[in-house]
């Protein structure tokens, strides 16, 4: 007589139902895992706070960065300005050198993470931390909200600038 295969779900209510015990999937076990840390450790309230402080002073020293050079160069961007330089150029050279920045910085950050991550899962006590893809695309849009706001609170010194006043 053959027995029909049980699935891993059924397996574990009837053996919870025979001994009274508790028995989970591996899928319910992970949740379980997850739920405990959540509920009963710091563990998230710190990433959290790291994550906050890591935005913090990424927004401050890009801006800082930022307005830099947008200091440095209003002689540059007056000048433009007086050839008939739009406002808009304007803002779309400096988005682009935002961008490139961002985006070289965000490739060489995820390669150290990577290859941190890489040589990591080598240590038995270290084997089961991963980066999944996801947590490279939030970080990738965080690093691009950044950017774009820090480079366009620098630039309102130029849309301000009154061309005629660099040749004085």
């Amino acid at each position: 007589m053959r027995r029909r295969a049980l699935t891993p779900e059924a397996l574990a209510r009837r053996i919870e139902h025979e001994t009274g015990l508790k028995a989970r999937t591996t899928d319910e076990f992970m949740g379980d895992c997850v739920g405990y840390y959540l509920r009963n450790t710091g563990i998230p309230v710190n990433f959290g706070i790291t994550i906050a402080i890591a935005l913090i002073v990424g927004l401050a020293v890009a801006g800082q960065t930022f307005y830099i050079f947008t200091i440095e160069n209003l002689k540059q961007f007056g000048a433009l300005k007086a050839i008939g330089v739009t406002n808009a150029r304007l803002i779309g050279m400096v988005m682009l050198q935002a961008i490139t920045a961002g985006a070289i910085g965000f490739a060489l950050g995820s390669g150290m993470a990577a290859t941190f991550f890489a040589i990591m899962s080598k240590n038995i006590a270290t084997r089961g931390i991963v980066m999944p893809w996801e947590i490279v695309a939030i970080v990738a849009v965080l690093m691009a909200v950044v950017t774009i706001v820090v480079s366009l609170l620098s630039v309102r010194k130029v849309l301000v600038l009154e061309p005629t006043s660099v040749f004085r």
